[in-house]
């Protein structure tokens, strides 16, 4: 009954404003907003769309109105919804409110799924899942845009940064632990970053015995990830 109160008031809010601004603070929530800022379209409603980060990455392009992002807020909106990354509740906003969810929320809520689900490769994907990605592809949803841009597109950058990590890995206690060791030459040289070095390290559990994968940066910690079993 809460999150039905939630979702009713949150359909009632949008009904009532003037100008709705949808906000968030990290790219990967964008396709959940790109959903969301059509619904609202589709009200006739002035609508703005705002990512709180510096640049939005390419492989995001595909998404429906991609070009409409600004990356401050605006002041003139009187009503401001921020977005994380609750995908089912959204999901579950437009069928319990009967929204019609055409090919551009269909394709936009895919590609959000795809993205929390590690291009459903996640041990946390379970029948449900399964459910709703039958439904959004019924709906229209372009699911061959979506993968080819957020699974395998990539830039010049980041394939030389990865070659860079590559040579320099080091396996330690019995090949279980991978680490790459970063410089800031070699960000520099690559024209890449730490972000992109966060990505390419996921792919030393490729590996058959590595368990956990370390990224260090001018003898710093950034990151380090255990192998769930």
């Amino acid at each position: 009954m809460r999150k039905k109160e939630q979702f009713l008031r949150l359909l009632r809010d949008i009904e009532n404003a003037k100008h709705v601004e949808i906000v968030v603070k990290r790219e990967e929530f964008l396709p959940s907003a790109s959903a969301l800022y059509t619904y609202v379209l589709q009200l006739h409603k002035k609508v703005s769309l705002v990512c709180l980060c510096e640049e939005v990455e390419e492989k995001f392009s595909f998404l429906p109105w991609f070009d409409k992002i600004k990356y401050s807020s605006v002041s003139s909106s009187d009503f401001v919804i921020k977005l994380d990354e609750e995908i089912f509740g959204l999901y579950e906003f437009f069928k319990t409110n009967n929204i019609k969810i055409n090919k551009k929320i269909s394709t936009a809520l895919y590609a959000s799924l795809l993205l929390k689900y590690d291009g459903f490769t996640s041990k946390d994907m379970h029948v449900s899942v399964f459910g709703v990605i039958a439904e959004l592809v019924s709906y229209g949803a372009d699911y061959k845009s979506c993968s080819e841009f957020l699974l395998k597109r990539t830039t010049l950058s980041k394939l030389r940064l990865k070659s860079l990590m590559l040579k320099n890995m080091l396996l330690k206690e019995d090949a279980t632990k991978a680490v790459f060791v970063l410089h800031d030459d070699d960000i520099k040289s690559s024209g890449a970053t730490l972000r992109d070095a966060q990505n390419i390290m996921q792919e030393a559990f490729g590996l058959k015995y590595v368990k956990q994968v370390v990224l260090m940066y001018e003898d710093k910690i950034i990151k380090s990830i255990k192998k769930d079993i």
